[in-house]
Parts: structure tokens; C-alpha cells; sequence
């Protein structure tokens, strides 16, 4: 398979290297990069809207936002052949639940999701186990690590085996 591992800085550069080219990338790993400056998010935004072969995406510890995150889904729901995202480490809260969740809810393929690390509550983790009940595509959600007191994470796992979603949500 191909793929790329952008090293800090080297994401705009990367992306403009791919523009207006027919891109063949399978794999692409953003982890620890400038990824959640809004010029590389853009040009992130445009590069899945063109709908590559891209079936893994991380962007591990990349300071992403809610924001970001807006745009980034917006995006992904055009594309039909990412399966797996990891957006752990990074600065997503509620309304990037909700964004993902809506993400779920379109044509798409993805199967893994990780969100964990980020600044979600149990209001956004409670949407997202929901969201990935109806749409049953998801074989893994890795939630940990959020802001989540014990009472809560006790009560979204009693959530997650209501819905049949042991060993698929992980808190």
C-alpha cells in the first residue's frame, strides 16, 4: 500500500506537492504535524473532497479544534473510502462529537474511529455510542481518555452493553 508520514512542517508542503495531481495514497499519517493550522486543514478539506483511495487517516496530536474539525467532516462525508480516522490528542470537544456523529450518519465506510484524549464530556461521548448503534459499520470507537468522571464512564459503559456495543466502544 501507499502511504506517507509528514514530518512537523512538511504538511503544506506535502499537500501541495498532491494538488491537482490523481493521488493513489492509501495511508496517510499527519500525527504530531501543523495539522490543525486552518491553511493545512483546507488544503486536508480539499484533497479528501477529491475522493482518493485514502482508506487510513491519522491526525494523532495535531491541535485540532472544533473548528477544524467542522470543516474536516464536511469533507469526509464526500469521501467513500476512509475507514479509519485517529484524531486522539487534540483539542476536540462536544460539537466535534456531534460533527463525527454526522459523519456516521453518511455514506461512508469508516470503521475506526479514535477520539481518545480529547476534551469530550459525557453529553458528546453519550452522541457518538448512539450515533455508531445506528450506523453499525463501526467495529471500534476508542473514547478514552476524555473528561469523564467515574459515575459517568460507569454509566456510558452500562449504555454501550444496553446497546450491544461491548468490545466495540472503548471507554
Amino acid at each position: 500500500s501507499s502511504g506517507i508520514n509528514a514530518e512537523y512542517g512538511g504538511a503544506t508542503l506535502f499537500f501541495r506537492a498532491l494538488k491537482g495531481g490523481n493521488s493513489t495514497l492509501q495511508y496517510l499519517n499527519l500525527s504530531s504535524t501543523c495539522c490543525g493550522a486552518t491553511e493545512v486543514v483546507m488544503m486536508l478539506c480539499a484533497l479528501l473532497l477529491r475522493n482518493p483511495p485514502l482508506s487510513h487517516l491519522n491526525l494523532n496530536n495535531t491541535g485540532l479544534k472544533d473548528n477544524s474539525l467542522t470543516l474536516l467532516a464536511e469533507s469526509l462525508v464526500h469521501n467513500s473510502h476512509l475507514s479509519s480516522l485517529c484524531l486522539s490528542d487534540n483539542l476536540l470537544g462536544d460539537g466535534s462529537a456531534h460533527e463525527v456523529a454526522v459523519t456516521l450518519a453518511d455514506k461512508n465506510r469508516l470503521q475506526h474511529i479514535d477520539l481518545s484524549c480529547n476534551r469530550m464530556t459525557a453529553k458528546g461521548l453519550y452522541v457518538l455510542i448512539q450515533s455508531s448503534t445506528v450506523h453499525g459499520r463501526v467495529t471500534r470507537l476508542d473514547l478514552t481518555g476524555n473528561n469523564l468522571t467515574a459515575r459517568q464512564q460507569k454509566e456510558l459503559v452500562r449504555v454501550s452493553e444496553d446497546l450491544a456495543l461491548v468490545g466495540t466502544v472503548v471507554l
